[in-house]
């Protein structure tokens, strides 16, 4: 196990609890000297063992007040932003140092989804954002799905090089029974004091992630209200006067579903569902906090505690490009690791991940009205990873207009042919709207519009001198006609799903991974290429195209049409 007491020393916790139930007495528990060392720093502490120097949980609970500061912020989904723009993660930790100034004793907490999916987590396996949070004097993170986008192997690593610990109510070590990752520091809950207050803070999980994330075999979640029934009470128990959730669970969730089956509970904060509220919405006695995605806002929140009970509170959404707008300074440790990792980065995109056999087909006239092999490979990578029965990706999102010949190929490739950042996202449709879709793909080929869509799981023929409309003459699954009364499930991106390049008719549609919650896509495609090594993609003859008003470019093997 590694030596954590360096950095529980520097922080306030006064003791944890595992999730066996054992008090794990932790080092600093009788605050910090002028000098900024914590009694106890060797990790053994004065009054561990629970004898007179900690309070006990009655006087605690019946006598403590003042006012609990916390600072949360929003999921930084492994993305540092650009030094350029406002929204960058320099930016925002300077608000949250802005705000500690203020308040010196505020907490400040994330609530997942941190660590991934970027291309910087690609590469560095979120090792950048941990640098980051450790800059920012994170006290507390929670564990969100996205945090194991790299395996649970290297979520176990970024926890124990993180100087807090991440917390976790509901995600537990089906070996051990223990919250996943306790070898690494991370707990199922935790107490620290505040202005004379003991805060117990505990963290959630959605109970989809083992369904959207790569947790392996070990890593269980379960029910998070639940979880919360077992752990809330043991906070209240040891002295919590307050309790603060660090909430990776979608916020309807939480208020249709958590906060009204849990009691004890004095705010949620954060969410899966990367909502914002301008102030926070209040369920069963529980303030439920949310401020959005990606550097937007960040959140203060203060509540007030009179004899052991949480009586008020007080709150304030801070935009971090209007802070920025007023003369906000960036953080400079934060902006020397943006720019070292963006230089370690153009460095790695350098190195080769893999091999073709095959010349890779990205130029523009393919990818956006013929089948391209390289839009095969894509649209295959998103159905295999995704178990869609469908995957369908528009070439327009497939850049650079050229072909890659037989040879290495760079994790830089990858990026400059698909430079969006979308995210795989996977929906529910029928048949008909499986055919809208087809449609909308081919209605603007004259043009040589992005929308067109490079496909896996089907085959279709279009005829481009028909009407706009009426160009599918043909559309199968599986060997048999598109069923329109049938419900398939499609792999895309996120754009698409949102209704991007004309396909609206896909707002509405059920979201089985929803997005935010699958990889980046040109991730997915770099760990195809790595773990696949030598590619050779074809075109199979899934898109035939009758009556081109052009020479076509591409031409089926005969020997592959009709492959998948």
């Amino acid at each position: 196990m590694p030596d954590n007491s360096q950095w529980y020393s520097r922080r306030r916790t006064l003791k944890a609890i595992g999730a066996g139930g054992l008090a794990v007495p932790l080092a600093g528990c009788n605050g910090t000297d002028d000098d900024g060392s914590a009694d106890g720093g060797d990790g053994e502490g004065d009054g561990g063992d629970g004898d007179a120097d900690e309070p006990s949980a009655d006087d605690a609970a019946s006598s403590a007040s003042g006012t609990v500061t916390i600072i949360h912020d929003t999921h930084l989904q492994g993305r540092y932003g650009s030094l350029d723009e406002p929204a960058n993660v320099a930016n925002y930790v300077g608000l949250i140092d802005r705000l500690g100034e203020e308040y010196p004793d505020a907490l400040r907490v994330g609530v997942g989804d941190d660590l991934a999916s970027s291309v910087l987590s690609s590469v560095f396996d979120g090792e950048h954002i941990v640098d980051a949070l450790n800059a920012a004097d994170l006290d507390y993170d929670g564990f969100g799905n996205h945090d194991f986008d790299m395996g649970p192997d290297t979520f176990r690593a970024q926890v124990a090089n993180s100087e807090f610990p991440w917390l976790c109510a509901n995600c537990l070590d089906g070996r051990t029974g223990e919250v996943f990752a306790a070898e690494e520091g991370a707990m199922r809950y935790a107490l620290t004091e505040v202005d004379g207050v003991t805060v117990g803070l505990t963290g959630i999980l959605t109970e989809e992630a083992p369904n959207v994330a790569s947790m392996g075999e070990n890593a269980e979640v379960t029910d998070p209200a639940a979880a919360l029934q077992e752990v809330v009470p043991r906070m209240r128990e040891e002295g919590a006067d307050a309790v603060v959730v660090l909430s990776h669970v979608a916020s309807p969730v939480v208020e249709s579903e958590v906060a009204p089956a849990v009691d004890g509970v004095d705010a949620y904060v954060g969410d899966h569902a990367a909502r914002t509220y301008e102030t926070p919405n209040v369920v069963n006695g529980s303030l439920v906090s949310v401020v959005g995605d990606e550097f937007e806002h960040l959140a203060e929140l203060h509540l007030e505690v009179e004899a052991g009970e949480v009586t008020g509170h007080e709150f304030t959404r801070h935009a971090t490009a209007e802070a920025v707008g007023r003369g906000l300074e960036p953080n400079d440790e934060v902006v020397g690791l943006v720019e070292e990792y963006r230089s370690r980065l153009d460095d790695a995109v350098g190195e080769e991940i893999g091999r073709t056999e095959t010349t890779l087909d990205c130029r523009e006239p393919v990818v956006r009205r013929e089948e391209s092999n390289m839009g095969n490979f894509i649209a295959d990578a998103m159905r295999d990873d995704t178990g869609a029965d469908v995957a369908v990706q528009n070439g327009g999102s497939i850049r650079t207009d050229t072909r890659y010949e037989p040879g290495p190929i760079t994790r830089r490739d990858v990026v400059n042919v698909l430079p969006f950042g979308n995210e795989v996202t996977v929906l529910e449709v029928s048949g008909e709207t499986l055919r809208a879709v087809l449609e909308n793909g081919v209605s603007e080929v004259e043009r040589l519009s992005g929308r067109f869509p490079q496909v896996s799981g089907l085959r279709y023929a279009y005829d481009p001198t028909n009407d706009r409309g009426e160009r599918i003459v043909d559309a199968s699954l599986g060997g048999e006609p598109i069923d329109p009364e049938a419900t398939y499930t499609m792999a895309t991106n996120n754009f698409i799903a949102d209704g991007g390049d004309g396909y609206e008719m896909l707002t509405d549609a059920p979201r089985v991974l929803t997005p935010g919650n699958g990889p980046v896509l040109s991730s997915l495609i770099a760990r195809r290429i790595e773990a696949n090594s030598p590619i050779a993609p074809e075109v199979t003859g899934r898109v035939t195209v009758r009556n081109p008003p052009w020479e076509p470019l591409v031409e089926a093997s005969s020997a592959l049409v009709g492959r998948l």
